[in-house]
């Protein structure tokens, strides 16, 4: 998972883009309010540069579009990195290692 660079001056507002749908990283509370891992460490990001946050949860396919029509100054969200992306966004390095499985009998599963 990666969180792009961000620069701000005082007084800055930093918009943040996510898909809010992957807890425990982001997800929405019952007070309708964007929570999680990622939320958590974008205000410490934030706090760090003197700068406001803000969170739009928005589908998965829109954050890089967003971020590149300047609609958000950054993503946080739960994004692998492949080659597909990397053409479009600069990434991080990752702060997260995502070391998912998946488990079944071995005669029922078929490589692709």
């Amino acid at each position: 998972m990666q969180v792009f660079s961000l620069s701000a001056t005082a007084a800055e507002t930093i918009r943040f883009a996510t898909e809010a749908s992957y807890p425990p990283f982001e997800s929405i509370d019952a007070n309708n309010q964007i929570v999680g891992f990622d939320v958590d460490l974008a205000q410490a990001l934030c706090k760090e540069i003197d700068a406001t946050c803000t969170f739009s949860n928005q589908a998965f396919d829109s954050l890089i579009p967003s971020l590149k029509f300047r609609r958000v100054e950054a993503v946080m969200a739960g994004m692998d990195i492949t080659p597909e992306r990397e053409k479009q966004v600069l990434f991080t390095t990752p702060y997260y290692d995502n070391s998912a499985l998946f488990c079944g009998s071995a005669r029922q599963i078929h490589q692709c």
